[in-house]
């Protein structure tokens, strides 16, 4: 799980320093699409699921790059919906490797710092879905268009995931707000419970439900 953990640290770090081009966004879409293929590996999932998403990746990759080729809003929502299942893909396949681990273990908190990066990233490719399709000043901060970068949506997300709100960027219309405030109460939420009861619980075997012949024979 470290390897996947490092795979969507990278891609965190590529969307935000890298520039706002199109072979920039394709390269962030391969490191995810790589990210999803170690965590296919790692959790031991079946051949042909794997097989297919072997297939999958190559294909989203071919197809941002011809959006990245079309000018335009097409080419926006090809893009980040392209992104967006990637990263939608990889928290189940890490669910599944997590509920097989007998122990809760740093592979099980790795696991679940890494949903908490796709948590992130989920959040901001619905935030630049959400750019082209509602249009106009989406946000405040980022010049007197109010269309921000893929950068700036980026940055906005996850300082609104970790419920830092600098400030200096800001959601301008009512759909943007509503947004953030889902993101932000998730992300609070996941802190305090799933990652704090994972912590906390290190090193504890998973205790399996007694099934009705474990309780012996019924008393007459």
């Amino acid at each position: 799980m470290g390897t996947v953990l490092v795979l969507l640290a990278t891609s965190v770090i590529w969307h935000s320093a890298a520039p706002d081009d199109g072979w920039a966004r394709t390269v962030g879409v391969a490191i995810q699409g790589l990210a999803l293929l170690a965590t296919l590996r790692i959790s031991n999932e079946t051949p042909r699921l794997f097989r297919l998403a072997s297939a999958l990746v190559p294909l989203a990759i071919v197809l941002t790059i011809v959006g990245n080729a079309v000018q335009g809003e097409a080419g926006d929502l090809l893009s980040g919906f392209l992104g967006l299942l990637i990263v939608l893909a990889c928290p189940v396949a890490i669910v599944r490797s997590v509920v097989k681990h007998p122990t809760i273990n740093l592979q099980t908190v790795l696991a679940a710092i890494c949903i908490y990066l796709l948590l992130g990233l989920l959040f901001a490719y619905i935030i630049g879905v959400e750019v082209v399709l509602v249009g106009g000043h989406f946000m405040d901060g980022v010049g007197p268009t109010g269309r921000p970068t893929g950068a700036d949506i980026l940055y906005f997300s996850f300082i609104t995931l970790t419920t830092t709100g600098y400030g200096d960027i800001t959601a301008a219309n009512r759909i943007g707000r509503t947004t953030a405030m889902v993101e932000a109460m998730v992300g609070q939420l996941y802190l305090v419970t799933v990652l704090a009861i994972l912590v906390s619980n290190l090193g504890r075997s998973r205790q399996p439900a007694a099934s009705a012949e474990d309780d012996g024979p019924s008393p007459t």
